[in-house]
C-alpha cells in the first residue's frame, strides 16, 4: 500500500531531511565568512555531520556490517525449549516492541512444534511487581494460545551472561539440553556465544528475521529512529568486546 502523500509531507517536515537542508544552506551561505565566524561555522558544521551520520540509514547499514556477518544463521531447529530473551518491559508491565517482537517470534515458533517449552529470560525485572505471568512478553504468548504451563519465566537475570547462567539452572533443572534462542538478530552472535559458553547445546533463530523487509523511501534515509539504532549497535559492539575480555564467550 502507499504510503498517503499527507504522511509523506509529514515525514520529511518533522525529520531530520528538512534540517539537514537548512544546515546545508547556512553553512554554504557562511562559507566565505568562515574565517570571520570560526567557532559558529565550526559548531554548525559539527552539528550538520553529527545529524548526517546519526540519522543516516546507509551509515547505519555500514557500521553494523561487520556485526551482521557474525549472526548465526537463523534456522527452526526441533529442541527441547524456546528461550526467548527480553529486550525490556515498561513500568506499566507492557513489553516494549523489541520484547513483543521477540515474544511473538517465540510464539510462532511454539505454535509449529519446534518445542514444547518456552523460557522468558530476563523477563520481568525491578521495578516490576508480581503477579509476572500477566505482564511482560508471557502476556504476548499466551494471547498467541501458548498454555501458561508451557512458559517459565527467568526473572532473575539482568544481562545477556546471567541469562545464560540463570537460565543454565532451569534447563539442568528439568534436565533439558537443547536450546532455540530467539533475539534480534544484533544479539543472537552474543547470546548463543554465552550459552555455548555455558556447554548449552544451542541453536539461533533471529526475531526480525521472519519478518520480510520493505524498501525504504528516499525520504526516509533519514530517520531520527537510526540515532537509536546505531547507539544499539555500539552497545552491542562494547558487549562482545567486554565479554571477549574477560573471557565469558
Amino acid at each position: 500500500m502507499e504510503r498517503p502523500l499527507k504522511l509523506i509531507v509529514e515525514d520529511i517536515l518533522f525529520g531530520p531531511l528538512l534540517l539537514l537542508v537548512l544546515l546545508s544552506c547556512a553553512l554554504f551561505l557562511m562559507f566565505r565568512q568562515r574565517n570571520e565566524n570560526k567557532l559558529s561555522f565550526r559548531i554548525l558544521l559539527g552539528g550538520w555531520v553529527f545529524l548526517l551520520l546519526g540519522s543516516n540509514t546507509l551509515f547505519f547499514q555500514a557500521i553494523s556490517y561487520p556485526l551482521k556477518n557474525m549472526t548465526p544463521k537463523s534456522e527452526k531447529k526441533a529442541s527441547d525449549a524456546i528461550v526467548v530473551a527480553s529486550a525490556g518491559v515498561h513500568g506499566s508491565g507492557a513489553p516494549t516492541p523489541g520484547s513483543t517482537l521477540r515474544a511473538h517470534t517465540a510464539g510462532k515458533l511454539y505454535l509449529e512444534g519446534q518445542a514444547p517449552l518456552v523460557i522468558i529470560t530476563g523477563g520481568v525485572t525491578k521495578p516490576y511487581f508480581p503477579p509476572v505471568n500477566i505482564k511482560g512478553m508471557a502476556i504476548i504468548l499466551q494471547g498467541m494460545g501458548v498454555p501458561s504451563h508451557d512458559i517459565i519465566i527467568e526473572n532473575r537475570s539482568a544481562d545477556t551472561y546471567s541469562n545464560g547462567v540463570e537460565t543454565s539452572k532451569i534447563l539442568n533443572r528439568l534436565e533439558l539440553k537443547s536450546v532455540l534462542l530467539v533475539s534480534h538478530d544484533y544479539h543472537l552472535f552474543r547470546l548463543v556465544s554465552v550459552f555455548k559458553k555455558l556447554g548449552i547445546e544451542s541453536y539461533a533463530f533471529s526475531a526480525n528475521h521472519s519478518y520480510p523487509k520493505t524498501s525504504i523511501p528516499w525520504w526516509r534515509y533519514f530517520d531520527w529512529a537510526n540515532f537509536n539504532r546505531i547507539q544499539t549497535i555500539f552497545h552491542e559492539y562494547f558487549g562482545l568486546l567486554s565479554y571477549k575480555f574477560s573471557g565469558l564467550i
